[in-house]
């Protein structure tokens, strides 16, 4: 009977695929984006618009077609489901805080029942469900797609580039000196040298990781798991770090020894690849059907113009790493692709209305190549400037006699309302010197007092759910 049951539900899921009745949703962003904040907005939209139609630019509900929406159990059991009311009891509480960032993967389903309007489909079906599966996953870990396609040497010449940069010597000079020290083609035994390599590792990881803090560096140089392991911590497969010397890197490295240290490093830098990052890159992503790309704007702006730069290459290289393409009938049952991509600057409440779409026309142009990269694909690609979770209300108040728009919410040390003005958000990409010479301050307001039974307060999460899942809705 669990077999019968299982291909009844598996035949199902398949019919439910060809209908363009299933929607697998992958929500990406770097750490510090608004990743849980989003996947949470997202669900709570979806139960409570049924209730409370506040989805104006969602058409299923504007039209009064939703009529039901659930969290259900996502089939695949081996993967924890996202903790949906967790978070919501952190943001409700009597002193709320937003939700712990996501340590690991986990999904979530919710099945939305609506009114059928086609009306050859209505003939046979008066309702209808679709089924929305959401992946979250570390942030962290889409650091590593890119390096599915570079070898150990690639990776090695790419940290040599990235760590000459001024900046990031008062960090990296000591780490990079015992490195260099090193003599990496002599042959050793790699059960007894391991814990050496493994402290090296450490002490190149820890480095970066002051680094990025201070920097707000998302780059590519430092893999997605030395910064959240997971299951993986203390496993020799991360325990790998750059060969730094040029004039080693410039060598035939297939007439080293097969036990030197250039080869131990290469081989846990490629068991890294292929039994790391290509089975999670294979199970989460290879099904995935739609796709948004969530972009904190405003730390960028003020991290300053290295920061832009480097992510700005970051995105381009991570998108690289997804299966594109127009999606079929036919391709939908047995090779899913990404046939929408959102690209959206998110925490858009802290910047006044009059100012979103300068927000999101400077997000435009920082990821001009990487979209129009997809786009050439076939590929439907939109941006949006959102708040998945709204902060703030907007207020116009007077400065030297004009009239200024600004933003009002809660004070993070005082709890008192304030008002907010972040300064001039810039339309274009900057110059250095440009860059220098901005004034701009996005200073985050406390989360405002939220009921747990009503939507949360967002910024076009309605069109967000247009875009992205509204065509299913037929």
């Amino acid at each position: 009977m669990s077999w019968l049951d299982a291909t009844l539900k598996k035949s199902q899921h398949l019919l439910e695929r060809g209908l363009d009745r299933n929607v697998r949703l992958a929500v990406t962003g770097l750490s510090g984006a608004g990743k849980t904040g989003f996947i949470t907005s997202l669900i709570n939209q979806l139960l409570t618009a049924p209730t409370y139609h506040q989805l104006t630019f969602f058409k299923p509900n504007a039209d009064g077609r939703l009529t039901a929406s659930k969290l259900a159990q996502h089939p695949e059991l081996h993967i924890p489901g996202f903790d949906y009311h967790g978070a919501i009891d952190r943001l409700t509480g009597n002193n709320p805080v937003w939700p712990a960032s996501t340590r690991g993967v986990s999904q979530a389903q919710i099945k939305c029942r609506f009114h059928v309007s086609n009306k050859w489909v209505k003939k046979v079906q008066a309702d209808s469900t679709v089924t929305i599966d959401i992946i979250d996953y570390p942030g962290e870990w889409l650091l590593d797609l890119p390096l599915l396609g570079m070898s150990f040497k690639e990776w090695c010449q790419a940290c040599v580039k990235y760590l000459s940069s001024e900046r990031r010597e008062a960090f990296c000079s000591r780490i990079k000196s015992e490195i260099t020290a090193l003599d990496v083609t002599q042959a050793v035994d790699e059960t007894s040298t391991s814990n050496q390599l493994g402290v090296v590792a450490k002490k190149y990881t820890e480095a970066l990781l002051k680094y990025r803090e201070q920097h707000n560096d998302f780059s590519l140089a430092l893999p997605g798991r030395f910064i959240l392991p997971g299951e993986f911590e203390g496993a020799p497969t991360l325990e790998f770090f750059p060969i730094l010397n040029e004039d080693i890197l410039s060598l035939d490295w297939g007439t080293v020894p097969a036990n030197s240290i250039i080869k131990v490093l290469e081989k846990r830098f490629n068991y890294y690849k292929n039994e790391v990052i290509r089975p999670f890159f294979d199970e989460y992503f290879s099904k995935v059907d739609r796709q948004i790309v969530l972009i904190d704007t405003c730390s960028v702006l003020e991290s300053g113009y290295d920061s832009y730069i480097d992510l700005k290459q970051t995105i381009e290289k991570l998108l690289d790493g997804y299966s594109y393409g127009r999606s079929n009938w036919l391709k939908r049952l047995f090779s899913p692709s990404i046939d929408k991509l959102l690209i959206a600057t998110s925490k858009v409440d802290l910047v006044p209305p009059d100012q979103h779409a300068a927000l999101e026309s400077f997000m435009q142009k920082m990821v001009a190549q990487a979209r129009n990269n997809v786009g050439y694909e076939g590929v439907d690609v939109e941006t949006m400037a959102i708040s998945a979770i709204s902060t703030s209300e907007p207020v116009i108040t007077e400065h030297d006699g004009q009239k200024l728009h600004c933003v009002k919410g809660k004070d993070r040390g005082s709890g008192n309302s304030v008002i907010h003005y972040p300064g001039k958000v810039p339309e274009t990409i900057l110059s250095r010197s440009q860059w220098n010479q901005l004034e701009i301050d996005f200073s985050p307001f406390d989360i405002p007092e939220l009921n747990a039974d009503e939507p949360l307060p967002h910024i076009r999460m309605d069109k967000v759910l247009q875009y992205l899942i509204g065509d299913k809705f037929l």
